[in-house]
């Protein structure tokens, strides 16, 4: 009889079932072999194991990874639609500037006072009666000594000669005041927008790298968006930062302050020519949840 604790997979138990039988038949064979085919199927069970492991988990990072970039593409797409939707505003609630009227200067007309020579009348020389002489006849030699000018009246007025040549030669003209340059223009809207240096996904990285979030707003637990609203000069410098809407006094502090620190931007463009023009901007401001 056969023994109870004989593996049937041994070679002994082979020799007991193929005792007096033709060992060169195809089961005994079959039957030989049956370890190394178990062993082998068992090794290639789980390397398909391992392998259908390791897919699983990197399906799960990469569906995590393109959730993550189309959060991110989301909030983008949300904050461009906001910033238009900010500027659409700004434009319709922004008054129209008055027409400034062309200023003309006309050339003031100058009167010159007429200046009056004194004079004393010559007197001229005719044969009368003694008692008919009216004015007295001066010599030669006494009109030379006398600087008075003569005339044929006598009248009061300028007794220096010189200076009344002067005054009659002289024409004062006032000048008109040179008109102030007038402010270059703002716009609200340009056909090229103004842009961060390396674009939107630049920005955002460049602002969590440089907003602190004020400590106080951490300890009282305030977070939310603020809008600046600032100008992008034509060399590309940040100026004129305003918020358009606010959340706490400390945010609004850091947001103007982060703004005001970034680097030049690419200015907006009307017909390829750089202009100034307004720019709102969110930074947000959230506190990490744990």
């Amino acid at each position: 009889m056969a023994k109870r604790n004989v593996d049937l997979t041994s070679q002994e138990w082979r020799d007991i079932v193929f005792a007096d039988k033709n060992k060169e038949f195809g089961a005994y064979q079959l039957r030989k072999n049956s370890d190394k085919r178990h062993n082998m199927a068992m090794l290639y069970m789980l390397i398909g194991l391992v392998v259908v492991f390791f897919l699983i988990i990197g399906y799960s990072k990469w569906s995590d990874y393109k959730e993550e970039q189309n959060a991110i593409a989301l909030q983008e797409q949300r904050e461009k639609m906001l910033a238009a939707q900010l500027a659409q505003q700004e434009e319709e609630t922004q008054p129209d500037e008055p027409e400034v009227e062309e200023q003309k200067f006309e050339q003031p007309e100058v009167t010159v006072p007429e200046e009056v020579l004194a004079t004393v009348q010559v007197t001229q020389i005719a044969i009368v009666d003694a008692d008919k002489v009216k004015n007295e006849v001066m010599d030669m030699d006494a009109q030379k000594e006398d600087n008075t000018a003569r005339g044929v009246v006598t009248q009061e007025g300028n007794d220096d000669a010189d200076k009344f040549q002067a005054v009659q030669e002289q024409v004062v003209v006032k000048e008109p005041e040179p008109e102030k340059p007038k402010e270059e223009e703002i716009f609200v809207a340009v056909e090229q927008q103004a842009e961060f240096p390396g674009g939107q996904a630049a920005m955002m990285k460049w602002l969590s790298n440089n907003v602190r979030y004020p400590e106080s707003a951490q300890q009282n637990d305030i977070q939310g968006r603020v809008v600046v609203k600032f100008v992008v000069e034509k060399d590309g410098s940040i100026g004129h930062a305003t918020i358009v809407k606010g959340v706490d006094r400390d945010l609004d502090r850091e947001a103007l302050r982060v703004v005001s620190k970034m680097p030049k931007w690419q200015p907006g463009k009307n017909n390829g020519v750089p202009v100034r023009s307004y720019f709102n901007l969110p930074v947000v401001f959230r506190l990490q949840t744990q």
